[in-house]
């Protein structure tokens, strides 16, 4: 049975016990208590409390109950829930980008999607644990007037588990799993939430996660085979206090740490040594172990002051994050002369040989990245609460932050065959590339929200506006004797309005509709602009470099969407339907220079996201629950661009045109006290195009990933707080491929692919009380 037919085959029995059951459980709603069926789902993503149901805007969340039950530990495992979101995943050089609603980066480095951990910005490398969460709120499409710049795809925001003075609380897990034909993963999480009176608590929780390597790497000289080289090591700890000394004031501090160790990123090549390889062999030949280790600390503190009128909010964030990786590179210098003109240096095939057997090639040294981020952010709101139709947010947000950066690339030793002159440089230069940096961003922001309820409270016109000012100076010093320049020192500057308005109405109890216009943008940053080595790619483009400007425009976006709701009064049936339509342009593109290989961003295009997102959600009985949902995005650029690539009509880059989440959860009596769990999931993605086609050509076929269908499932037992359960994860054993590049094999036939993990069987076992 194919993937596609599979999963036809899964939504069609999904959606015939939909239409059996009638009502399903509200959005992000766990298998219910019998009393707690029509609960309400509150959340925060508009930066007030308001029913999820009536707000004017695409606002998902998952909750922390079934982040738990599905053991979704990241982001990169949360996406197969959530509809028009995919990712855009690490490579060689340990870069990731999320994307919402096609609204996809190409170059640049700034993302369209930011993370939030509770009311503090994070960097999206970040990504801690999911854990003790009491869920995570996905907003879609541009969220600029509440949160400013970057957020012009949408907004990832992890809302903690507070400490609760009203009792003791202590859980704890532990899991173990098998890799077809990887290394073992397990992994533990524990909980503590302990009183300190009636006004006061402190939560602890801890989660170590192994996952095992399932990646081997040939040694390219000896051929010696290395093993399950690509694992990961993952640990999240969190303490949080409150403390709520009167009923008009509540204080909470948190101090979250957070620390990856792996070894290769999830990647097979085919390169000279493995010429067969394929993103299913599994294999790579490079020719030492590669590391990455990413610790970061956040410190949170944030008060709630009752006023009368409404309440004032203040938010103090601090993040420190260092990431250091050495990776294998020693293959960008494997060129085709026939590609450039003329041999690499030290590495003419015609003189010294192939390239593992090249005397210069032991001289080469790994490519070594080191970045430390301090980020401060404080934000300053007041949220009113009147006794009269108008209601007013209003706020300040102000963010500095400091990125130091060290990278090199190069030699251990000066190469013997090195042609002095050959690009003006030192013959006993030892580097081909490296650089000292400094980058800063300092942001001030102003906001109001004013909203209007008319009707008896059935309708709403909601208007919101941001004023902001961005400074972004960059600058980055080239190590002595370096091949390639990537000198810097520009400040990029922004500062605009954007707006967004909205109206709602309720046109019975439970059926809501609402239409929304919002705007975005994406900064611009100070962009290398390479130096003598690429004029002749300047020249053939018809550039001349002392026109170029020393930094990349703003990405700016228009987005309007519409949605209807409706639910049954119990609450178990729910379903909605958006569509969208976002445009925009100045997008930031990354043009790689065709005979320098060097990376240079440009501003080039417009581009229209368009689509639907449609979710449903029922139970059948109190026991069992259905949830379905599928999203459709057509990201294509509007016109084309000479320098760039890209046709007008082209797929935006890692933007799937279908995505279709399906999820069930059955727990019911079995014998005595214990109940009976089954749970399953099925997630389909759609294939993705990952680079631009030259102009007049489409991209090339290696380079569009096909689509995949994932299907998870656990049974067990549960009783009181103990749940023992056996889980299969890619239970078809289909390797998803999430991404493809050239990074370390410019030039030649060589290509790298991002998969996802084979098929993992295991075993988990909860308890709490």
């Amino acid at each position: 049975m194919t993937k596609r037919n599979i999963c036809l085959f899964y939504a069609g029995v999904s959606l015939a016990g939909l239409g059996m059951a009638g009502p399903l459980p509200v959005l992000a709603q766990e298998n219910p208590a019998p009393d707690a069926i029509s609960s309400e789902i509150v959340v925060t993503a508009q930066k007030r409390a308001e029913p999820l149901r009536t707000v004017a805007a695409s606002v998902q969340a998952i909750g922390g109950e079934n982040l738990e039950n599905r053991s979704l530990r990241s982001l990169d495992d949360m996406v197969r829930l959530v509809p028009s979101l995919s990712i855009a995943p690490e490579t060689g050089l340990g870069d990731r980008n999320i994307v919402l609603r096609g609204v996809a980066p190409s170059g640049g480095t700034q993302p369209t999607v930011v993370t939030y951990l509770d009311d503090i910005l994070i960097p999206n490398s970040v990504d801690p644990q999911l854990y003790d969460l009491e869920r995570v709120e996905i907003l879609k499409g541009p969220q600029g007037d509440l949160y400013g710049a970057s957020a012009a795809g949408g907004l990832l925001r992890y809302i903690e588990a507070r400490p609760d003075p009203s009792g003791l609380r202590v859980k704890g897990e532990a899991s173990i799993a098998s890799v077809k034909g990887g290394s073992e993963n397990y992994g533990g999480a524990a909980l503590v939430n302990l009183p300190l009176g009636s006004e006061a608590a402190v939560r602890m929780s801890a989660v170590y996660d192994k996952r095992g390597g399932f990646i081997d790497n040939i040694d390219p000289v000896s051929g010696e085979r290395r093993k399950n080289v690509n694992d990961v090591e993952r640990f999240t700890g969190r303490v949080a206090t409150a403390w709520t000394p009167s009923d008009a004031l509540e204080i909470r501090a948190s101090a979250l740490y957070n620390s990856r160790i792996g070894g290769a990123f999830n990647e097979t090549d085919r390169n000279d040594r493995l010429p067969d390889g394929s993103p299913g062999s599994l294999l790579t030949s490079r020719f030492f172990p590669e590391r990455t280790t990413d610790k970061a600390w956040i410190f949170n503190l944030t008060a709630n002051l009752d006023i009368g009128a409404g309440t004032i909010t203040s938010a103090t964030g601090y993040v420190r994050q260092k990431i250091r990786r050495s990776l294998e590179l020693r293959d960008i210098y494997n060129v085709d002369p026939a590609i450039f003109g003329f041999a690499y240096p030290g590495f003419d095939p015609e003189v010294n040989g192939p390239f593992v057997d090249n005397p210069n090639t032991a001289l080469l040294s790994p490519f070594i990245n080191r970045t430390s981020l301090g980020q401060f952010t404080q934000e300053l709101r007041f949220s009113s609460d009147w006794d009269f139709p108008v209601q007013l947010l209003l706020g300040g947000f102000y963010l500095r932050s400091t990125t130091d950066s060290f990278q090199r690339l190069g030699f251990e030793a000066p190469i013997p065959e090195y042609s002095e002159g050959a690009y003006g440089g030192d013959p006993d230069a030892l580097m081909e590339t490296g650089y000292n940096g400094k980058e800063r961003v300092e942001e001030i922001a102003g906001f109001a929200n004013l909203r209007w309820q008319f009707a008896d409270e059935r309708g709403e016109i909601k208007g919101g506006v941001r004023v902001y000012d961005r400074k972004n100076p960059r600058r980055l010093v080239d190590l002595p004797g370096v091949l390639l320049s990537n000198a810097i020192d520009a400040t990029a500057k922004d500062s605009g309005t954007l707006f967004s308005a909205s109206g709602s109405f309720k046109l019975t109890p439970t059926l809501f509709t609402y239409a929304r216009y919002a705007g975005g943008f994406r900064p611009g940053v100070g962009r290398i602009v390479p130096g003598p080595i690429c004029d002749a790619d300047f020249a053939s483009l018809g550039i001349d470099p002392a026109t170029i400007s020393p930094f990349t425009n703003a990405e700016k976006l228009d987005s309007y969407e519409a949605g209807i709701r409706k639910s049954s009064r119990d609450g178990r049936f729910s379903a909605s339907l958006t569509g969208f339509v976002i445009k925009y342009r100045d997008i930031q593109q990354s043009l790689v220079l065709p005979t320098c290989a060097s990376i240079f961003d440009v501003n080039a295009g417009r581009a229209t996201s368009k689509g639907f997102e449609l979710e449903a959600r029922m139970a059948p009985s109190r026991a069992l629950s259905f949830t379905a949902s599928v999203g459709y995005t057509d990201s294509r650029l509007d016109e084309g661009d000479p320098f760039s690539g890209g046709d007008a009509g082209e797929q935006l880059q890692y933007v799937p045109a279908w995505t279709v989440s399906l999820q069930q959860d059955y727990r019911g009596p079995l014998a005595g006290d214990w109940d009976l769990v089954v749970r399953s999931d099925l997630s389909f993605t759609d294939k993705r195009q990952t680079q631009f086609g030259l102009p007049g050509d489409g991209p090339e076929p290696v380079s569009v990933l096909p689509d995949y269908t994932l299907i998870n499932a656990q049974v067990g037992i549960a009783r009181d707080g103990w749940e023992v359960v056996l889980f299969g994860d890619n239970l078809a054993n289909k390797i998803p491929v999430y991404g493809t590049n050239q990074t370390r094999y410019f030039g030649t036939d060589g290509r790298t692919w991002t998969v996802g993990r084979p098929r993992t069987l295991g075993v988990r076992m909860r308890a709490g009380f």
